[in-house]
């Protein structure tokens, strides 16, 4: 093969065979499709994306706090979930709230959200068993994920934890520091886990459930109207990543030689976080994640860095004239 052609097919991929969740659904869903597009055509190759998950801000968001309050009209929540099923995509919900009530099984934007994953086929990221019960009821076609979150909060995550993630939810996320316990991964039931790549949080990191229980305190002050402000990240000292640049411990996101052994081992699913990053941080982890590094990664990204700016520019021409 000529060394000056790019990689084509499968040889453009960092690990073949394997699929991808990724953020971006009520964000930037036409970016990471924008994306998707165009290394298709530079290298015969479609990125596998398997899920997209996200939410608008509403009662059962958990994990990250959504603070902008963009409207959505009911037609416009059905074409942002319809729009990646059409792709071959599945949309997931992150209704990862920890402190639900049985009440809040009534809350009318969720149950709205919820009805049209099942009219369209899509899923649902909880950590609240009763939501998870309150799903299977009611929306049968939904799938049912188990969140990150939901693993925080387990008081041993041995390898009877895992199995039994596997046997009540669709799919479960691998703790990430359990990334790095290597006789625990290689017994893990693989054709339903889920690995982090880009977590970049610290190593055991004691404030992670203050992190999770904050954002769902969040939410609800900024849902409700009362109430004050938690102010959890002026205390964490890894989140917003800058923060990282006063120490010399490394962070927990994945190598891709890690990535590499880890698709070895048998995973088959990987996931990224990045929903409140800038999206130039966040392609470069998708496209570092998922292109073969030594020439397929370094020809696009620069490429898709222009997309990027146009789309930011034109974020910015929407919000001044009052559309977004």
């Amino acid at each position: 093969m000529n060394q000056f052609i790019l990689p084509q097919g499968e040889q453009a991929a960092l690990v073949p065979g394997v699929a991808y969740s990724v953020p971006g659904l009520f964000q930037y869903a036409d970016l990471i499709y924008q994306c998707l597009d165009q290394v298709e055509a530079k290298f015969g190759w479609r990125i596998p994306v398997r899920y997209l998950y996200g939410s608008p801000k509403v009662l059962w968001n958990g994990g990250r706090l959504l603070i902008t309050d963009r409207p959505y009209t009911h037609q416009q929540l059905h074409d942002e979930l319809a729009g990646a099923v059409a792709r071959g995509i599945t949309p997931l919900l992150t209704f990862s709230i920890t402190d639900l009530t049985p009440a809040d099984l009534e809350d009318p934007a969720g149950n709205e959200l919820l009805a049209l994953a099942d009219q369209v086929g899509g899923g649902v990221i909880v950590v609240h068993p009763l939501l998870r019960d309150y799903i299977r009821r009611h929306y049968p076609r939904v799938e049912v994920h188990s969140s990150l979150v939901m693993t925080c909060f387990a008081e041993t995550r041995d390898l009877a934890y895992y199995q039994g993630l596997a046997r009540d939810y669709d799919r479960y996320v691998v703790h990430p520091d359990d990334n790095f316990q290597p006789d625990l991964l290689a017994k893990l039931p693989k054709e339903k886990a889920e690995i982090i790549l880009n977590e970049r949080c610290g190593y055991q990191c004691p404030r992670r459930k203050e992190h999770y229980l904050t954002t769902t305190q969040d939410q609800r002050v900024l849902l409700g109207g009362e109430g004050e402000l938690t102010h959890f990240l002026d205390r964490c000292p890894y989140v917003p990543d800058f923060k990282q640049r006063q120490t010399k411990e490394r962070n927990i996101s994945l190598t891709v030689r890690d990535e590499v052994r880890l698709g070895e081992l048998g995973f088959q699913l990987f996931k990224l976080q990045g929903r409140l990053d800038i999206p130039y941080v966040f392609f470069f982890d998708f496209l570092r994640y998922t292109l073969e590094n030594e020439v397929a990664f370094p020809a696009m990204y620069p490429i898709f860095s222009f997309s990027i700016r146009q789309y930011l520019k034109e974020k910015g021409r929407r919000r001044a004239k009052g559309m977004a």
